[in-house]
């Protein structure tokens, strides 16, 4: 009875029951640990079943800290961008070194092919084989063919623990990132991959580094950005549009309800206004969640034209809660938001495309998926690229990407893969953002 008045109900009483026959009588003899991990993953299933919520769901101790570092954007690694490409059954591995990490540091460069790893030849590797090398010893000894060069170095590289930037430029200048586009230098560019703790400082430090480059106007770049720590997202936010002490209407960024009716809104932060410049987002069918919130709060505030393909449709938050006794993460659905016109963003089950979701662009390029993949690679390996022969590298790469989508024997039917896009950035959503943005600069300055 005690029990019971407690809060701990008969169905409680019988999961613990249960636990406790399975761990004494199963024929194969389960671990508590397993067993209550085992339930805690079921019950989290349960809601994904039942409910479509695939976002509720439990960390075990054993993934906690993998888990945690994705969320921070860290890694362990030798710190390079890799690219495995097939020439006749042979493997080749390209790489371009991140500034300032191991692989950088050792003197590896963009466009250097690796040979071997420990001693063994990657031609004859799978991919598998290969990214377990690399992630096997605490330092890899590599035999490399420097890019432009015939003949193999010998290089030592540790593995460290590293943190990847979420806020990235169009390209590398030296040592320094460059914020605005190589062949439209009047036009800022800045991309943000993820949403982190420390995103919205690195994204103060990337407007300023582009605002005193005298840009007249910029993009921001979310595709692919499935979103994480809201809390970034309401800083960038307010950064991007002025906080207006007397309308608090106008200061909404999301209205947050739980299923009980109430939450806690988002609204843009005094004091942290820093552009007025005019804007472009580009969004795609990856951008999701915080991405999504931030797409959607400037497109309502009339800061921005958006650009792009439909996003994702995640208008739920989810509550990051460490259980007690270190016995993991529950990673929990807790409420979902609407932006500031009052629209739902959370696509449904089912739902259909005249439905209420994501954020629909006011300019639609479209993609297929090979493309939109093929332009991914590209953006990734240009912002990342460190190299005196930069232009050649990335023509390397752009090669292999083509060859890559045009391997199909068999099928003679298929048309051939290209990039859609001008030179050098093969991206038609990129060229739609500058098609907008000179034309507007060209009616404020006719």
């Amino acid at each position: 009875m005690y029990a019971l008045m407690s809060g701990v109900t008969l169905r409680d009483r019988l999961l613990v029951s249960t636990l406790h026959r399975l761990e004494r009588d199963a024929l194969f003899e389960p671990s508590a640990k397993n067993l209550f991990e085992g339930a805690m993953s079921g019950m989290t299933r349960a809601l994904s079943l039942e409910y479509g919520d695939w976002h509720t769901q439990y960390i075990p101790p054993s993934s906690q800290e993998s888990y945690q570092d994705s969320l921070d954007n860290r890694y362990e690694g030798l710190g390079f961008l890799s690219k495995i490409h097939e020439e006749e059954d042979e493997k080749k591995l390209f790489i371009a070194p991140h500034y300032d990490t191991p692989a950088y540091r050792a003197g590896l460069r963009s466009g250097d092919q690796i040979i071997e790893i420990d001693g063994m030849p990657v031609a004859d590797k799978s991919h598998g084989e290969i990214y377990e090398l690399l992630r096997q010893q605490p330092e890899a000894h590599l035999s490399v063919v420097p890019f432009g060069q015939t003949e193999p170095q010998d290089y030592v590289v540790p593995r460290e623990r590293l943190r990847s930037d979420s806020v990235v430029g169009d390209y590398f200048d030296a040592h320094r990132r460059v914020f605005r586009l190589e062949t439209h230098p009047q036009i800022g560019y800045i991309r943000i991959s993820s949403f982190t703790p420390k995103t919205a400082d690195e994204f103060s430090k990337a407007l300023d580094s582009m605002t005193q480059s005298g840009v007249k106007s910029f993009i921001l770049d979310l595709r692919d950005n499935s979103g994480g720590d809201v809390g970034s997202c309401t800083q960038i936010a307010s950064m991007l549009i002025p906080y207006n002490p007397n309308n608090p209407k106008q200061n909404m960024i999301v209205t947050v309800r739980t299923r009980h009716g109430f939450g806690q809104d988002r609204t843009l932060l005094p004091g942290l206004h820093q552009c007025d410049l005019p804007m472009v987002v580009l969004i795609n069918e990856e951008t999701a969640s915080a991405s999504e919130i931030l797409a959607a709060t400037l497109q309502d505030h009339r800061r921005a034209t958006i650009v792009g393909t439909r996003s994702f449709g995640k208008g739920v938050i989810q509550n990051i809660i460490e259980l007690p006794f270190q016995s993991g993460i529950l990673q929990l659905t807790s409420s979902e938001y609407r932006r500031p016109n009052g629209a739902g963003i959370q696509r449904r089950n089912n739902a259909k495309k005249s439905d209420e979701w994501g954020v629909l662009p006011d300019n639609i390029v479209e993609f297929s998926e090979a493309e939109q993949s093929a332009v991914l690679q590209y953006r990734l390996w240009r912002s990342s690229v460190i190299s005196a022969e930069r232009s050649e590298v990335l023509e390397l790469f752009r090669q292999q990407i083509i060859g890559q989508n045009n391997d199909h024997e068999g099928d003679e039917e298929r048309e051939p893969f290209r990039f859609i896009g001008n030179a050098p950035y093969y991206d038609a959503q990129l060229d739609e953002a500058v098609r907008v943005l000179l034309m507007y600069d060209q009616s404020r300055h006719p």
